[in-house]
C-alpha cells in the first residue's frame, strides 16, 4: 500500500516527499524527468521512485498527492498549455489501479478564482480564472471530480496560495516565486528590486505548514469530492518584502537596498483569502505565520 506523490521534484512535491522520507512512510515519487529520478534517490533513499512511463498499474497504490503541474510560466507561455496539463493528469491515472485507490488529494490553485480573486475569497467564490495557468488547474479538477464521482473516490481539490519556503530540490525555476526570487537578489546583489508598486495584496503560507497540512488531510477519513482552499496571511507585497528585509538584516547583520521601479498600481482590492473550512476539519487553529515561520525565507 503506497502514496504516490506526483511532481516530486517540485516545489511543494518535493517538500512532501522530504517529510515522507523522513518517517519512513511507504511512498513512491514520480517525475517527468530522467535526470531528476536519478537525484530523487540520491536524495530519498526511503521512497521508490519512478518516472511515469515506469508507473505499472501492479503498483499498489492507495493513496494521490497530485502535485505534477507545468508551471505558471510555462503555462501561460505556450498556447496548448491547458491540453498539456490535462494530458499529464490522465496518463498518470490511466497507470493507476482505481481499485485501490482510497483517496486523492489533487494540489490546484487561488488562481482558479481569477478576476474574482479580491475581498472575502472562499470555496463558494465563483470561478473565474484570467490566464492559462489557473484554467488548467481549473479542467484537472473537473476531470478529476469526474472520475471521483464515477468510481465513487474520496478528492479532496486544495487551492493553495503563494507558498513561501525554500526548495528542498534546488530549482531556478523556483525563483520566479517572489519569496525566493527577494531572497536570491539579497544574496547577490544586496539589494531588492520591486517591479511595480508593490500595494497588489497577496496571500502567502509557509511550505511547511503546507506539508504538515497535506500529510494531515491524506490520513483524514471523508467521503465523496471536497474542494478546500489552504492560506496563510494576506498582506501586500510590499509589507512582506519589508517584513523579509527586516528578519534577513537580524539574522545575517547585513543591510538591504529596497529599490520600488514603478508606482502602479496605485489602488487595488482588498483580499481575505480564507481557509476556515479546512482547519475547522483538521481542528487547527489559525496561527500568525509571519511570527512563526517567516524564518523558512530568512
Amino acid at each position: 500500500m503506497y502514496l504516490l506523490i506526483t511532481g516530486a521534484s517540485g516545489h511543494i512535491g518535493s517538500a512532501i516527499a522530504n517529510e515522507c522520507n523522513k518517517r519512513k512512510i511507504k511512498t513512491i515519487l514520480l517525475t517527468r524527468s530522467k535526470k531528476k529520478k536519478i537525484q530523487l534517490k540520491r536524495m530519498f533513499n526511503n521512497c521508490v521512485v519512478k518516472t511515469i512511463n515506469g508507473l505499472k498499474t501492479k503498483d499498489e497504490i492507495s493513496f494521490v498527492i497530485h502535485t505534477a503541474s507545468l508551471n505558471d510560466k510555462e503555462s501561460n507561455r505556450a498556447k496548448d498549455s491547458v491540453k498539456i496539463s490535462l494530458d499529464i493528469t490522465k496518463k498518470i491515472f490511466s497507470k493507476i489501479n482505481i481499485k485501490n485507490l482510497k483517496k486523492i488529494i489533487y494540489l490546484s490553485t487561488a488562481q482558479v478564482y481569477g478576476a474574482n480573486l479580491s475581498n472575502f475569497v472562499d470555496e463558494k467564490t465563483k470561478l473565474k480564472p484570467i490566464n492559462n495557468y489557473g484554467t488548467s488547474r481549473v479542467f484537472n479538477e473537473q476531470f478529476l471530480e469526474k472520475l471521483a464521482i464515477k468510481n465513487k473516490l474520496n478528492l479532496s481539490i486544495v487551492r493553495i496560495s503563494n507558498v513561501v519556503g525554500e526548495p528542498i530540490v534546488y530549482n531556478k525555476k523556483c525563483l520566479r516565486l517572489l519569496p525566493n526570487d527577494i531572497k536570491h537578489q539579497a544574496k547577490k546583489f544586496k539589494s531588492i528590486k520591486l517591479k511595480s508598486s508593490g500595494l497588489q495584496l497577496r496571500n502567502f503560507v509557509s511550505l511547511e505548514n503546507t506539508t504538515r497540512t497535506l500529510i494531515k488531510l491524506i490520513k483524514l477519513k471523508n467521503y465523496g469530492v471536497q474542494k478546500l482552499n489552504l492560506g496563510g496571511i494576506n498582506t501586500s507585497v510590499l509589507s512582506f518584502v519589508k517584513k523579509f528585509i527586516y528578519f534577513y538584516e537580524k539574522k545575517n547583520k547585513q543591510k538591504l537596498k529596497l529599490y520600488i521601479e514603478k508606482n502602479t498600481p496605485k489602488k487595488v482590492s482588498k483580499l481575505n483569502y480564507t481557509d476556515f473550512r479546512l482547519r475547522k476539519i483538521l481542528k487547527t487553529k489559525y496561527k500568525k505565520e509571519f511570527r512563526r515561520r517567516f524564518k523558512c525565507i530568512r
